[in-house]
């Protein structure tokens, strides 16, 4: 796995909570027996509202509509750390501290001590900095392992999507027209052919069609904008796109009496070619198909967890400041490995989902577990340099 650029303190805020040695706090959630804090939930509050740049009021309203759903990501979140440790994955420290460099670079942080204080500015200590570090990066590692093979895209694939969809890579030809219409009574045949005639000579067709068109668009000279093939009548389309650029046409009877086509500018049809459209296809088979099979994968373990809701009302204000201005540090594009899957997008929200389950009458001390535990094996080989 190619070492991450840098990873966003913003993300990694989130699961800190938990994590502080042994805390007195309410629980929100037991999953298989791990917990998200109030604590941590109020930090992925935090996290979502500042991500969806959310005035301070509307914040109670927009918490109100997506909370179940920030519940669901902590849940999620929970069980690939947890899928990590059953696959027996697990970070070497020196990779780590390898991370917090590209972290200090990223964001232009000249030592310890200032990388410490932005922290302190984060709420957040070095140590649960390391330990989101590992976790965002296993739960990374699970995706690759476990679902690469099923949203690899082949050639195949596509070369038959750039076959079935060959009208999003087709340019029309245009023309941009402009036209006089003249009236159908008894003397307007002689009227339009002695407009083409002055047009033809070197008077303004905008300034004709001004004085004499009956058409809707008089008042700007006659302009219909740029039109494809189909857009306009078939017999006068015929004519339109027979004319070279700057062109009279001789006048057109149609049941709305004579029309008379000045051609500005025209384009051929084309179609993209297949090698310039390939890795943008790619692209989107890639991304369709890797947040289709997260979601399955996510759904999966979600069957197999005990997950116990213990707390019915979450906060609908926020306890810790939402920053702006720059004062959090942004995720960066290539914060984790860019050859993982991407998360799945998040489901749309529900205004209507409330958490419902039985109040905690008294918070719960939660305890993390020792750090002296022998950690799972075995150990994935040291990433690429």
């Amino acid at each position: 796995m190619k070492p991450p650029r840098a990873l966003p303190i913003l993300s990694l805020v989130l699961l800190a909570a938990a994590g502080r040695g042994e805390i007195i706090e309410r629980v929100i959630v037991k999953v298989n027996g791990d917990v998200v804090t109030q604590s941590e939930f109020e930090a992925r509050q935090v996290a979502a509202v500042q991500q969806a740049r959310i005035p301070a009021d509307q914040i109670e309203k927009f918490l109100r509509d997506n909370n179940a759903h920030i519940l669901q990501e902590a849940v999620d979140d929970l069980l690939l750390v947890q899928r990590a440790a059953d696959l027996g994955l697990k970070m070497r420290p020196d990779y780590i501290k390898e991370v917090i460099e590209g972290i200090k670079k990223e964001n232009n942080i000249a030592s310890d001590e200032d990388l410490q204080q932005q922290l302190k500015r984060e709420g957040m200590t070095l140590e649960e900095l390391k330990r989101n570090i590992e976790r965002n990066i296993l739960k990374r590692q699970v995706m690759q392992r476990e679902l690469e093979n099923r949203v690899a895209v082949t050639e195949d694939d596509v070369k038959a999507w750039y076959e079935s969809h060959k009208e999003d890579y087709t340019k029309p030809a245009t023309v941009h027209l402009s036209q006089i219409l003249v009236g159908a009574d008894g003397r307007n045949p002689n009227l339009a052919r002695e407009l083409v005639a002055r047009a033809r000579g070197g008077e303004d067709f905008a300034e004709l069609a001004k004085t004499y068109s009956a058409g809707p668009n008089k008042a700007s000279g006659g302009d219909l904008g740029v039109l494809r093939r189909g857009d306009i009548a078939p017999e006068v389309e015929k004519v339109a796109f027979a004319l070279a650029p700057g062109e009279v046409s001789e006048p057109i009877p149609t049941a709305e009496g004579y029309r008379i086509l000045k051609l500005g500018e025209k384009t051929e049809g084309s179609v993209v070619p297949y090698e310039d459209a390939r890795l943008e296809i790619q692209r989107r088979l890639n991304q369709t198909r890797t947040n289709e099979e997260v979601e399955k994968y996510l759904e999966g373990l979600r069957q197999k967890a005990i997950v116990d809701v213990r707390v019915r009302e979450v906060p609908l204000q926020l306890t810790q400041p939402a920053p702006s201005g720059g004062t959090r540090l942004e995720p960066s594009a290539e914060a984790l490995d860019p050859a993982s899957p991407a998360p799945a997008p998040a489901p749309t929200a529900n205004p209507d989902a409330e958490i419902t389950t039985t109040p905690q009458e008294s918070a719960e001390r939660v305890a993390p577990p020792a750090t002296g535990a022998p950690a799972p094996t075995p150990t994935p080989p040291p990433p690429p340099q």
